[in-house]
């Protein structure tokens, strides 16, 4: 059986009909290569910024590297964290009496360990003559002996009766030292 002949009609159809299959495709194949084009832009931006950020860390290498070696000569080491945890608390508490400052609560915070160092921390709330509370915390941060105030709430007590003005502080101070060694 011969199939039938199709009309002049019938044959401008289905060109009609290739034809927006094609269009169909190269629409399908277009949006495809446009969000891989943006993917692939993108992911280059990203990589020239990472490339420019590379770039300015090795020229500051020297400037690195000199305060690696200075961590490494001058970063204390500590066999117990525990015990550097009750010095710390200690050197507090007995600055904070000869200044004439009450602590009214102190608490040992947990150790951390990091690749880099290791912390130890204590949380203490101190009370005292404003002048005296301000001057005194203004020497505690320390680049020298690894010591920075992580925390600090300070409030003027408005309720004191005293002629010199007082003051409530919390205070979270924490000392770094090296990292464990691996032995």
């Amino acid at each position: 059986m011969a199939a039938p002949k199709l009309s002049t009609r019938e044959k401008r159809l289905l060109a009609l009909c290739f034809g927006a299959l094609a269009l169909m495709g190269t629409m399908i194949l277009a949006n495809h290569f446009l969000q891989s084009r943006a993917a692939v832009v993108a992911k280059l931006s990203r990589l020239e910024t990472e490339l420019r950020d590379n770039q300015t860390w090795l020229s500051d290498q020297e400037y690195w590297e000199k305060h690696a070696r200075w961590l490494d000569e001058t970063m204390p080491e500590t066999e117990s964290l525990g015990r550097s945890q009750g010095q710390l608390l200690e050197e507090i508490q007995n600055a904070a009496l000869d200044l004439k400052i009450r602590v009214d609560r102190q608490t040992l915070l947990e150790p951390v360990s990091q690749p880099s160092y290791r912390e130890v921390s204590v949380n203490v709330r101190l009370e005292g003559e404003q002048d005296v509370l301000l001057r005194w915390l203004a020497t505690l941060q320390s680049p020298e002996r690894f010591q920075y105030v992580k925390a600090l709430e300070f409030e003027l007590d408005t309720r004191s009766r005293t002629p010199k003005p007082r003051a409530r502080c919390d205070l979270t101070l924490a000392r770094w030292f090296k990292p464990a060694t691996s032995s």
